[in-house]
């Protein structure tokens, strides 16, 4: 199996975070990162939503953000849509 390095980009506090709760562990930054982003995995295949993730009233303003599908589809119409519809929308 070959691997690769992604990286992901943290701000200070989160890195701050990040050390603490993999020490408290005795277990590195990498391995703590790699589990989460695996339980993430696992659920989204087991069919959890965004909505599993995150408070839905949290949406609009994350969704704006960091939809994919938003930013690849600039003349969606999806400003009718509750937060949580825009969500699956951009899921399809």
């Amino acid at each position: 199996m070959a691997v690769t390095t992604q990286g992901i980009k943290l701000d200070e506090e989160t890195r701050a975070r990040l050390k603490s709760a993999s020490a408290k562990l005795d277990r590195t930054a990498h391995w703590f990162m790699k589990k989460a982003i695996l339980s993430f995995i696992e659920k989204v295949e087991g069919g959890a939503g965004i909505e599993a993730f995150m408070a839905v009233e949290l949406l609009e303003k994350d969704t704006r953000r960091h939809s994919i599908a938003r930013r690849l589809c600039k003349d969606c119409d999806t400003a009718h849509l509750q937060p949580i519809e825009v969500a699956r929308h951009e899921l399809m």
